[in-house]
């Protein structure tokens, strides 16, 4: 695999809009506080800059775990996600992986043998996908995730305009490594997603902003059923890597402003800013068959969940509402495993 070259009157990319999208994105350092709002920031200027219709971003991860794959659309503001098993990478995925160079598939032919997905799932109103371009986005030296700019009815992208993607991609690169970088100490080094500490923080401030704004505001503890077994069978490498996966799914399924954390052992907290316990519990149902996807190191599927489910009122602590929550998760196990509980209140 290699850049493939497009012929006759490619598109072209004029050199001022994209100086301007990296002025952008590197104002964003010192605002955005998750790497979410970078890859999203990275795919509206791909869209509008670079004319893609659609960016994919592959977050890659370790061998035999799923992968977060997050679909931006309609100028960066549309967005869905999905997990994807490690072994089912596309292969022009792990040839950019791999090699740390960008690949141009052009053509049907390209397309199938590079990124299949692409020619499966595209909806037959939108037409078909004329051309695909996968660039690598690296940091520290280890390539992080392969962005896919895809385009159907446009001319192909050429040399100039593959690396204008690529200064794109790069400048947000170091961007989500300052993000990263400044969110270390509140990570949860096992998970990926908020530590105790970071959550209590963020929960604090949230109380606050829904106190200031008369605003609503949810919280969700998940717990995992019966994790000793899990750990038991399977060892605690086996264990961290669920909880990955578990960390993963949350995060791919709930809002991109909610907020996912560890909050110990084998359980997590959802921070719902703006939601009442009606979407909450509809939401933390999604993510609840969402989890029953990840699989075990055997194969076989089916990770059981519980959650709770309570909506913040006024005067509450950040503790009176996680042991609201947290009451309702009792009463949820004692009922079954594996349901989603919302806090009666009164």
């Amino acid at each position: 695999m290699g850049i493939a070259s497009a012929n006759g009157s490619a598109h072209e990319v004029d050199l001022a809009p994209v100086l301007a999208g990296v002025r952008r994105l590197t104002l964003l350092a010192d605002a955005a506080q998750d790497t979410e709002t970078v890859f999203g920031a990275l795919a509206r200027e791909l869209i509008a800059v670079m004319g893609a219709e659609e960016v994919h971003i592959h977050r890659l991860g370790p061998p035999g775990e799923d992968e977060l794959v997050v679909v931006y659309m309609l100028d960066g503001d549309g967005r869905l996600s999905y997990l994807q098993p490690s072994e089912e990478r596309p292969p022009g995925v792990s040839w950019v992986a791999g090699t740390g160079r960008s690949f141009l598939a052009v053509g049907p032919r390209e397309l199938t043998a590079s990124v299949p997905r692409l020619s499966i799932t595209a909806p037959p109103s939108s037409g078909a996908v004329g051309c695909a371009l996968l660039a690598p986005l690296s940091l520290g030296g280890q390539i992080e995730a392969v962005v896919v700019l895809v385009r159907r009815e446009s001319e192909p992208y050429d040399e100039r305009s593959i690396e204008g993607a690529a200064t794109l991609v790069d400048q947000a690169a170091t961007v989500l490594a300052l993000v990263l970088a400044r969110a270390e100490a509140g990570t949860d080094s096992v998970a990926g997603c908020l530590n105790h500490r970071a959550m209590r923080r963020r929960l604090r401030e949230e109380i606050g902003r829904a106190q200031r704004s008369d605003g609503r505001l949810s919280c969700v503890i998940v717990d995992l059923d019966d994790f000793k077994l899990v750990n038991d069978r399977y060892g605690h490498q086996a264990g961290d890597s669920i909880l990955r996966q578990v960390a993963q799914a949350l995060m791919g399924e709930f809002r991109a402003f909610d907020r996912v954390a560890r909050y110990g052992g084998d359980e997590f907290v959802v921070i719902l800013p703006n939601a009442d316990i009606e979407s909450a519990v509809a939401a933390a149902g999604r993510a609840l068959a969402r989890i029953r996807r990840v699989r075990f190191p055997d194969g076989s599927n089916g990770v059981s969940t519980s959650m709770g489910v309570a909506e913040w009122r006024a005067s509450m602590t950040e503790d009176e509402l996680l042991e609201v929550c947290d009451a309702a998760l009792l009463q949820g196990k004692r009922d079954g495993k594996g349901s989603v509980t919302g806090a009666i209140m009164r």
